[in-house]
């Protein structure tokens, strides 16, 4: 900008030069008009004056600009340096530690002193900055900092260049002292060596394999114990070696060789042990083998030499004394059997543990030879087991079978003793079944033997099979004597059990027969009985006469069956005594039934014909008691009474009286005639069926709706009475004793409505008690009485319920709203007092907690006296509650709950706070007392300072006693403080730790300074000084960078004297450390900084100022500017209400008007955008940016607001949608800003739009094929068309303004505005494609 001005001083200058000389013509011109020029000729004066102090502050400006650009430029050159500087050090902290190697040492050595030469030729430069730098203050009093921060590198150069030589002088000293040649071969040797060893001992030498493989392992282990004596020599070589190195050598060189060597020596150490212990191991498993081995072979000799006894013939069964000899001989092999097996085991196991430890294929002979050995032991001991098995059983099924054909000949011979060789005679048919049945178990035993037989006889045809030739003749012949004879038995018991078996079911037939004829004549005797005294009318008395005819007509062949049964039994001798019995007893009854039959027959054909006349009588009452029944019937069944037909009453009562004299007569006739039982019967049931019709006539005579009247009283009683247990109080609610009370009171209407019917029923029905005009009078009378008693109940219990629901109700009313509103007291003061108990701690604001407590407590004693009227209020509710007094106790249990807890939790919150304030006024006031001694303390130091020795010595001893005396107070002080802030929360550790820390710096500081008697600064307050002056120099600085662009605070004040306060004091702050500081380096350090901050300082002083007078040259545009937009504001906020209070179905003309409006506004948001970038371009982008963002979003918020609104209103019109789409954007695009973040809002509003664009080309009109949608599809993409042609400007306008809005964006902003732009591009192709394709 000097530069410009400079170049503009010629022009300026002759302008100047003619404004003076048309100044001195106009001056001339008015004198010589005898006008006065004074003030023309002191403005001109002016002007040219203060043209002088144009310039020459234009000089010292200039001036000052090439001082900064040099001093810049020195800056430049030093932190070259500095970056070559640090990254020196860099290498230097990456390098490894010293090899041990001496080729790496080598290495390492070489590449240190090239660095170290790299960096000596930075020293001609160093010279250079210095000499620039004595000319910088030389020329002008330059800032103090650039000798601090060029000594500062230059302290920093060389202590990395002495870190260099110090490592290339210790690589120096390794690579002297590292060892020769000799060693490294030495060392080789050996290591190749232990390899190779180790891995000879890592094959599976000591293992169990053929006895002379393991000889010659053995061999090998022996010589290699023999090599390893060779290279002792070697190993002791090295050990010298190191330890001579070791005493010259550095010590970590020294601890890497000694390490080496110990590796060595281990390894060393492990392989002798390794050596012996393969051979002694493979010394024992050769002994093991041999031994195996010798055991095999005495087993396999033993097992061959039984098998020879095994294989030997067995003896034939039958022969008793070979096989007892085989057996003895058998028992004691098995013995020795026994004896052998630990032997066995015993090779077993060795055999196991040798596989184990032998070699693959040796193990597999060895399991090989095991199991081999083994299954042929198991062979011989089978073999032995079975043998004598065998034997044993041999022996004893000989002496089974014998005894077998023993017992078999002994049953056959008692079995036809017992049923064949004894003759029987039968009596009874008991005797007769028990020899059938004996005979049948004899039968069943004899068949069940044949199994046995059978057995019997496989056996001696397998002994046979078995035995020598000469004992085959005597098994066969006495086989076949017990065949013959078993064979024999079975067939006689068979004839004999057939014979008895048909005499008994002879037997059985003859009795079913007889059973058959004594039941036909008990039924001929029941109808005889059944017969004698027979009541009844004509037909009954016919119907048993021609039943027992029928049943006299009986067949004969039974009869005679049974005659033909009976002789043939009695014929051959068996039961003939019961037989003969049985018969004559039937033939008896037989005839005697037969003759009283006949007699019977005779008597019921007289008494048929006396029975018709009296049934013909009975019948002509019955049919016309029934017409008159059901003439009554329909008569009540139309709501008929006596008193509308009179005529026809007369009538029913006089056949009534006739029919009553008729049947008296009929019953006095046939009483006391015998079988006259049946007429009597029917007489009753016809008088019975005349009292029936008596009383529908007496029904018939009394009013027809009296009943339904009786019976629509008693229902609506009765509904009223199942409706009075509702009434009961179920709650206190208020809306459920109101719905009762509302039920009570329709309940009292229904019973006033239906009282005067009930009086006239109970009236009416006392009348036909009277009369007897109903069927039970005192029925209906009880029924009258509980009606008019039911009604009078009713009635007191709803009007006592009706009075106790109405003063329930007022108390429930009053007790709901005294609860509730101490409900929500009590809540609110719980969620306040959680809200204020939740923090962490102690709260940050303890007056006001307390304030607060107390406060609480006021409330809480004047809500006792609302709790009490609560209280009392209850129990008046439970008086009327009667029984359901649980319902007002829950309540007030829960709000006497509630009120304790809420209570005791505000009253121990607040002795919480009480407490805690009392701890801290406790820590505060022991704070100020050791700070007061500390002050007083402190003034008498200073003060000694300036007095004489002895006095000084005097103070201080004073001091050192009052200090020994404080110490038990500071740390009472410094445990109460752990102790809150240990228990009390983070806000009491922020109050109490500052106070704490001070405290004890402070302490320090006294304690310190009494001890030595000197002048103490703490380090702390150095830190705290340091701290101060970086935290005001880091705002100065972004300030400084702002530059002269303008803020919106820059309108409002003058920001030119701010920090002054604080910037004045830190400067105080230095001079009063540098007078107390002793340390000339630390002095020296904050000179530094107080002379860096007070330039920063000023130079800032002088932007704000440029920027104060900036901001006054413009000010009227920018108060024009914030007048505007805040219009417009006001005025979105008024659109926005209007929107909001539109109905939910909107006005079209209220919609209109908004339009409307907001078209005429477009012009006033078009002004604020080119207001805007005008202040933009004098410099206040920055102030502008934030109101013309939020100017932009909201009008985007409404246009989008309303933009809905048309879409739901003015749907036929269908290009509406895409018109409002792009009102933001046209907006923005009219002379918009450069603003970044403007630029950047542009973009995405044209990202939103090109995206609705794309959802209107994917949308199923679009989609569609049937021809019926063309004319649809064309106007849309006519549409999207129009669409797409005004974003394409937009789009451009875009473009054309990307480098503006680059430049002045950060690179954040940049990079963003980047992406957005490849987006938008990337979105704008796409949307073009797909719109020739729908087109196509």
């Amino acid at each position: 900008m000097l530069q410009a001005i400079q170049r503009e001083k010629p022009e300026k200058y002759r302008k100047l030069q003619d404004a003076s000389r048309s100044a001195e013509a106009l001056v001339e011109q008015m004198v010589n008009e005898g006008l006065s020029a004074d003030n023309i000729r002191q403005a001109s004066e002016q002007l040219k004056s203060r043209w002088i102090e144009f310039c020459q502050l234009l000089s010292e400006r200039l001036a000052w600009l090439e001082y900064q650009n040099n001093i810049i430029d020195f800056y430049s050159q030093l932190q070259q340096l500095e970056q070559t500087a640090i990254t020196a050090e860099n290498w230097l902290k990456a390098q490894p530690a010293p090899a041990a190697d001496p080729a790496t040492v080598k290495t390492q050595l070489g590449k240190c002193k090239d660095e170290i030469i790299r960096m000596s030729t930075l020293q001609p430069q160093i010279e250079r900055l210095k000499a620039q730098s004595h000319a910088l203050k030389e020329k002008e009093q330059g800032p103090v900092f650039l000798d601090a921060d060029l000594a500062a590198f230059t302290s920093h150069y060389k202590q990395i260049l002495a870190d260099m030589q110090a490592r290339e002088k210790q690589l120096q000293t390794i690579f002297d002292s590292l060892p020769p040649a000799h060693y490294k071969e030495t060392m080789n040797t050996i290591l190749v060596w232990i390899q190779q060893s180790e891995t000879k001992l890592s094959m599976p030498q000591v293992a169990v394999a053929e006895y002379e493989i393991m000889e010659q392992r053995l061999r090998e282990l022996k010589a290699l114990q023999s090599s390893l004596q060779e290279q002792q020599k070697g190993l002791n070589y090295l050990s010298t070696t190191v330890e001579d190195m070791s005493r010259k050598a550095p010590a970590e060189v020294s601890q890497r060789y000694r390490s080496e060597i110990d590796v060595i020596l281990g390894r060393w150490k492990k392989l002798s042990a390794q050596l012996v212990e393969h051979c002694q191991k493979l010394e024992e498993l050769m002994t093991k083998l041999q031994r195996f081995q010798n055991d095999t072979k005495t087993l396999k000799k033993w097992m061959a030499e039984v098998d020879v006894f095994l294989k030997e013939e067995w003896p034939a069964l039958g022969d008793s004394e070979a096989l007892e000899k085989q057996l003895e001989q058998c028992t004691a092999l098995v013995n020795d059997i026994q004896t052998i097996q630990p032997s066995l085991n015993s090779v077993n196991e060795v055999g196991k543990k040798m596989k184990s430890e032998a070699e693959t294929e040796f193990a597999s002979r060895i399991e090989t030879e095991l199991k081999e050995l083994n299954v042929q032991w198991d062979h011989i001991c089978q073999q032995a087991y079975a043998k004598k098995a065998a034997l044993k059983g041999g022996l004893d099924k000989t002496v089974s079978l014998r005894k077998d054909l023993s017992e078999m000949h002994e049953w056959i011979t008692q079995a036809e003793e017992e049923y064949l060789e004894r003759d029987f005679e039968y009596k009874t048919p008991d005797e007769l079944q028990k020899a059938v049945e004996e005979l049948k178990r004899a039968k069943e035993e004899a068949m069940q033997k044949e199994v046995k037989v059978k057995l019997i006889t496989d056996s001696v045809n397998n002994f046979i099979a078995k035995a020598p030739p000469a004992a085959h003749e005597a098994l066969k012949k006495e086989l076949d004597v017990l065949i013959t004879s078993y064979q024999r038995l079975c067939n006689r018991l068979n004839g004999k059990c057939k014979t008895l078996e048909e005499v008994w079911a002879c037997w059985r037939e003859l009795l079913s027969y007889l059973d058959a004829e004594n039941k036909w004549l008990n039924e001929i005797e029941t109808k005889l009985k059944a017969t004698e005294n027979i009541q009844g009318g004509a037909e009954e008395i016919s119907e048993s006469l021609d039943s027992l005819e029928r049943l006299m007509r009986h067949p004969e062949d039974n009869r005679n069956q049974i005659r033909e049964l009976a002789q043939t039994l009695t014929d051959g001798g068996i039961l003939d005594e019961l037989i003969n019995e049985k018969l004559e007893k039937f033939n008896t009854q037989w005839e005697e039934l037969r003759q009283e039959a006949v007699r019977r027959q005779k008597s019921l054909e007289q008494s048929i014909q006396s029975a018709q006349e009296t049934d013909k009588t009975l019948r002509l009452i019955q049919e016309s008691l029934g017409v008159i029944d059901k003439q009554l019937t329909a008569y009540s069944a139309d709501r008929v009474d006596a008193a509308q037909v009179p005529q026809e009453a007369q009538k029913i009562q006089s056949e009534l009286t006739s029919h009553e004299i008729s049947l008296e007569e009929m019953k006095k006739r046939n009483r006391g005639k015998d079988g006259a039982k049946r007429v009597l019967s029917q007489i009753d049931v016809a008088q019975k069926k005349l009292q029936d019709v008596s009383v529908k006539f007496r029904l018939f005579q009394k009013p027809a709706n009296f009943e339904q009247r009786l019976q629509e009283c008693k229902r609506i009683l009765d509904e009223v009475k199942l409706q009075v247990p509702k009434l009961e109080m179920r709650s206190v609610e208020q809306e459920v004793v109101q719905s009762q009370l509302d039920h009570c009171m329709k309940l009292y209407k229904s019973l006033s409505e239906v009282k005067s019917e009930v009086e006239t029923v109970i009236k009416t029905g006392r009348q036909i008690v009277q009369k007897q005009q109903t069927e039970n009078p005192k029925e209906l009378d009880e029924r009258l009485t509980a009606l008019k008693l039911q009604y009078n109940e009713l009635g007191a219990k709803v009007t006592e319920k009706k009075q106790e629901l109405e003063k329930c109700l007022k108390l429930s009313r009053k007790l709901r709203k005294e609860i509730n509103a101490m409900s929500e007291w009590l809540a609110a003061t719980d969620a306040e007092l959680t809200k204020r108990s939740a923090v962490q701690g102690m709260p940050s604001n303890l007056d006001a907690e307390i304030a607060w407590g107390k406060a609480t407590r006021k409330e809480i004693e004047k809500h006792q006296v609302n709790l009490k009227s609560i209280s009392d209020l209850g129990e008046n509710l439970k008086t009327v509650l009667k029984g359901k007094e649980s319902l007002v106790e829950d309540k007030l249990s829960l709000l006497n709950s509630n009120w304790i807890a809420v209570t005791s939790r505000a009253e121990e919150w607040f002795n919480l706070l009480l407490e805690y304030q009392k701890h801290m006024e406790a820590f505060d006031q022991n704070v100020a007392n050791v700070t007061t001694w500390m002050y007083r303390a402190e003034i008498l130091l200073d003060e000694s300072d300036k007095q004489k020795p002895q006095q000084k010595e005097e103070i201080l001893k004073r001091l050192k006693a009052e200090l020994n005396d404080m110490h038990p107070k500071v740390d009472s002080v410094r445990d109460r403080a752990v102790d809150l802030m240990t228990n009390r929360g983070d806000h009491c550790r922020k109050i109490i730790e500052p106070k704490l820390t001070e405290l004890n710096q402070r302490f320090a500081t006294i304690s310190q300074r009494i001890k030595s008697g000197k002048l103490f600064i703490p380090l702390k307050e150095l830190e705290q000084f340091d701290f101060d002056i970086q935290k005001l120099l880091e705002p100065l600085e972004v300030e400084i960078q702002q530059g002269v662009n303008l803020k919106e605070e820059d309108f409002n004040k003058d920001m030119s004297e701010d920090d002054e306060t604080t910037v004045k004091e830190l400067l105080q702050r230095g001079d009063t450390l540098q007078k107390r500081i002793t340390d000339e380096r630390k002095r020296e350090e904050i000179k530094i900084k107080q002379q860096l901050l007070q330039t920063k300082h000023n130079a800032l002083k002088d932007l704000r100022s440029q920027r104060r007078k900036k901001a006054l040259e413009i000010s009227h545009q920018w108060y024009q500017y914030k007048r505007q937009a805040d219009d417009l504001m006001t005025w979105l906020d008024d659109i926005e209400k209007k929107l909001a209070s539109l109905p939910d179905h909107k006005d079209e003309q209220k919609l209109k008007e908004i339009d409307g409006e907001l078209e005429k506004k477009k012009e006033d948001l078009n002004a604020v955008h080119r207001q805007a970038e005008r202040l933009s371009k004098d410099g206040a982008a920055k102030a502008v940016e934030p109101t013309l963002i939020q100017l932009s979003k909201r009008w985007r918020d409404i246009e989008s607001k309303f933009a809905q609104f048309r879409r739901l209103n003015y749907a036929q019109i269908q290009t509406v949608h895409e018109d409002t789409t792009f009102v933001v954007t046209e907006t923005m695009t009219v002379e918009t800003t450069h603003v970044p973040s403007t630029y950047l809002a542009e973009i995405l509003h044209l990202l939103q739009a090109l995206s609705e664009v794309e959802e209107r080309l994917n949308s199923p009109v679009l989609q569609a094929k049937d021809c019926e949608d063309l004319f649809k599809q064309e106007e849309c993409l006519k549409s999207i068309k129009d669409s797409l042609g005004r974003l394409l400007g937009h789009i451009d306008i875009i473009h054309n303004k990307k480098i503006l809005a680059l430049q002045n964006a950060t690179p954040r902003e940049a990079a963003n505005i980047q992406e957005k732009l490849t987006q938008l591009n990337f979105q704008w192709e796409k949307v073009n494609k797909t719109y020739k394709d729908r087109q196509a």
